[in-house]
Parts: C-alpha cells; structure tokens; sequence
C-alpha cells in the first residue's frame, strides 16, 4: 500500500470524524493497524491475509491527510477511537493484527476490550520501555537516518527503492505530517506507556509476538517482554531483519503469521 489512492479505498464515520479505509479479501474479519509511517510497501488488503480474511485497514486519524479529533494526543486515546470503529463496523471474532504503534494500538485496545477479539499479532510493537536496552530516537534524525534504522539488510527489502523515490510535493507534505502526528502521539512517555505492562496479564487472547531480531528502533527485549506479560503468547523472532518483517522478509513473516492464524479456533 503506497501514498496513492487504491480502487478498495472508502471513508468510515467514525465518531463524528471520517477515516480512510481500506479493504480487501473475503472470509472472516481481520483489522490491520499500521505503524507511525504508514503502510510502506505492505498492503494488507491484497496479500495472503486477504485470501483467508475480510482485511480492514484504516488510516489512523492524523495520518496521510486526515483528520485528527481535538481531543485525540495519547496512543490510549487512538485505541478508544479505534474501538469505536470497530463498533462501527460491526466487527465480531475479529483477529487484530499491528505493527509497530499500531501494535501499540492494538495491545491497549485488547487490555480495554477482548470480548470480540479472536486473536492478536502484535509486529514489533512499541508500547513497552526495554529493561536493559534503549528505543531509539526517531524524531530528532534526518529522514535517511530513519530509513537505515528501520532495515537490516536493504538488499533483501523487495520494492526497497519505493523508499528511495524522489517524492512529490504532496507526498512529502503527507509524510512530514505522519510524523508530526506519530510524534504527537508518542513523544512523552517516548514511545512506550509505562503503565501498559501493568495490564497486560488480563489480555488471555491467543497472541503472537513476532520481532524482526535486529530491530534497530525497537529491541527484541521488547518483544520477549510483550511475549512474556501477555498470559498466552507465542514469541517468534524473525533472524536477519529489522523492524519492519512484513517487508524485509515477506515470506517468513507470511508463514509465521499464517501458522498462528491456523492455529486459532
């Protein structure tokens, strides 16, 4: 999923706001939450998730363009606002899937509301300080900075000069203010919330925890403490990759995920 309009795009109302909506598959409900610079080159609603679910994956509010709630400044906050649309959507058995701040998102709206969640992938998540290690500053670095820590290895990123392309004056306008928006969000507490371990343990969902190994932004320690806290989590670290699995290493990521959905009942 690129910055441009895709022919499954709608607009959902949701409380009182509309979000961009992408949709994709057939089969039952599965919601995608991406991370705080966007989808990148992973387009949940054509991909091996759409040939076994009705993928939903909305813009967060904020991001490419669209509008934020003026009451909208924490992760906690955009996880209610999600919830909503969940409700709106009439979502029901659902898996809920997010990487990195939409893994984030979606921890904290399992910990809110698990009563319709059938299961939960958490892709290097944020939400959770290391104990040992550090998260890495995003915001006060150049965009090529962001870039090197976001890849392990470049030369087996497929698409990878999608990154690399020159961008438009829309373009650039619409990922300046992603992380305007990522940073409103997530600047204090920096990228974590430091109650969320806390209730963690009453989420009892199935949940797969799934870490590129060398995550430069944010540590596999943080996804063996998620695996750890959350009561029945499987943890699955993906060797030779960075933070972003579904599109440093697709097939693997693919196949774990896929293992973990085959397992749900």
């Amino acid at each position: 999923m690129t910055l441009a309009k895709t022919a499954n795009q709608t607009m959902v109302t949701v409380s009182g706001h509309e979000v961009e909506m992408h949709k994709g598959g057939s089969g039952p409900p599965l919601l995608y939450l991406h991370g705080g610079e966007g989808f990148g080159t992973y387009d949940p609603t054509s991909g091996p998730l759409a040939e076994r679910f009705t993928v939903y994956a909305p813009s967060h509010p904020g991001f490419f363009g669209t509008t934020r709630p003026e009451w909208l400044y924490t992760i906690t906050d955009l996880a209610h606002f999600t919830q909503d649309m969940v409700q709106e959507l009439g979502l029901d058995g659902y898996v809920l899937v997010g990487h990195s701040i939409g893994g984030w998102i979606a921890a904290e709206m399992a910990a809110m509301d698990q009563h319709n969640i059938k299961g939960l992938v958490l892709v290097d998540a944020a939400g959770i300080r290391p104990e040992k290690g550090e998260i890495t500053e995003i915001f006060m670095v150049s965009a090529d900075t962001r870039l090197k820590l976001g890849f392990h290895d470049p030369s087996q990123v497929p698409d990878y000069e999608y990154f690399t392309a020159e961008r438009t004056t829309d373009e650039a306008a619409i990922l300046h203010a992603n992380m305007e928006m990522l940073s409103r969000l997530c600047w204090r507490p920096y990228l974590h919330n430091p109650s969320l371990p806390h209730y963690l343990g009453g989420v009892k969902i199935p949940t797969l925890v799934v870490w590129g190994k060398q995550d430069a932004i944010l540590p596999v320690e943080c996804g063996e403490m998620y695996a750890k806290l959350l009561p029945n989590a499987t943890f699955k670290s993906i060797d030779n990759c960075g933070h972003k699995p579904q599109m440093e290493k697709p097939q693997e990521f693919n196949d774990t995920v896929a293992a973990f959905l085959d397992g749900l009942k």
